[in-house]
């Protein structure tokens, strides 16, 4: 074939394409372009779904706080709207620190605050102490309730006195911890 021929410059006058340094850069600058996506833009989704979570951590928890403190101080305190609390001259001695928790009934039966001890509820159990309708806005969740005789500053205390502290501790589906405390007097 002749340097002069049409056939000769055909092939290599309508060839067109990138060269192997240009492909080079474009797989560098697409890396690039994914890293910075990855490290900047990604972690920004779930961090827009926190606040949500917060809020319905924050009303799960004052929920389960109402629900509490709308419960009789004690198991002998007077129910029926009498003057008498548990522990006074007279009257039945409240419950000791050391048998705090549930008397052998069920959630939907409990009737003073101490019952509540140690309850811990996670999803999908959350469905049967919420409802349906609630708990699926609560997937990934879960609480647990713990009850101490407490002096007037929320601290723990060994023995009976006019105070129980009720603290919640609701846990989000992304892991994160949010305690809400109140006190209960014997009154």
């Amino acid at each position: 074939m002749l340097r002069d021929s049409p056939t000769y410059y055909r092939g290599t006058k309508s060839q067109r394409g990138f060269t192997l340094i240009e492909i080079i850069i474009g797989i560098v600058v697409l890396s690039i372009s994914i890293v910075l996506l990855t490290v900047l833009v990604f972690p920004q989704a779930q961090r827009s779904a926190e606040p949500l979570l917060q809020v319905r951590a924050a009303a799960l928890g004052q929920a389960l706080i109402d629900e509490v403190s709308g419960k009789s101080f004690d198991e002998n305190s007077d129910r029926q709207g009498g003057l008498e609390r548990c522990g006074e001259v007279g009257a039945p001695p409240c419950t000791a620190p050391a048998n705090l928790g549930p008397d052998g009934e069920s959630r939907e039966d409990f009737d003073d605050v101490d019952d509540y001890h140690q309850l811990e509820i996670t999803y999908p159990a959350l469905e049967d102490a919420l409802g349906d309708d609630i708990a699926a806005r609560y997937v990934g969740f879960s609480f647990a309730i713990d009850i101490c005789y407490s002096d007037d500053g929320g601290l723990c205390q060994g023995a009976v006195t006019l105070y129980k502290r009720i603290e919640v501790s609701v846990t989000t589906s992304f892991g994160q911890t949010f305690t809400f405390t109140s006190i209960r007097g014997n009154y």
